[in-house]
């Protein structure tokens, strides 16, 4: 298995491993153009230098990917790394894909000098039933609420 960033000819793989885990609205990421959001969505991570989306590949297919978004604090003297998507296709789950993506996830942190890394873990979601972010380290903040604004359903 191999780490390494996205490249645009990722995106219809990309398509497909969102397709395989089946979290989310289906018909729309089955739509045609759906594939050029990805582009456009992969081309700011490869554009951007706030963004990194690193991806899993084994044997020439996408088995995983990590988005990172680096955030500037100025309470804190530093960006914040956040993890906004860490996604592993189902047939390679538990295999090590989604702790090799943490862990070179962490190590971008460190290497731009974050305070911290942050991500949300859906209480329903299989990750957070098996402890997989704190057997890794990372810790639960009790003190703060997650919120959303809805823009586009």
């Amino acid at each position: 298995m191999t780490i390494r960033e996205v490249k645009m000819e990722d995106a219809a793989s990309l398509r497909e491993l969102l397709i395989d885990i089946g979290w989310f609205n289906q018909g729309k990421i089955a739509e045609e153009g759906f594939i050029q959001k990805l582009e456009i969505m992969v081309s700011w991570n490869i554009e951007g230098e706030d963004h990194l989306l690193l991806v899993a590949e084994e044997n020439g297919r996408i088995i995983g990917y990590v988005a990172i978004h680096f955030i500037p604090y100025l309470f804190m003297g530093g960006p914040e790394g956040y993890i906004s998507e860490l996604f592993v296709k189902n047939d390679a789950r538990g295999k090590g894909v989604g702790s090799k993506l943490l862990s070179e996830a962490v190590k971008e942190g460190i290497s731009r000098g974050c305070s911290r890394l942050q991500l949300v873990n859906m209480k329903n979601r299989e990750s957070y039933a098996r402890g997989f972010y704190t057997a890794r380290g990372w810790r639960e903040r009790v003190n703060a609420a997650d919120f959303v604004y809805e823009i586009d359903d």
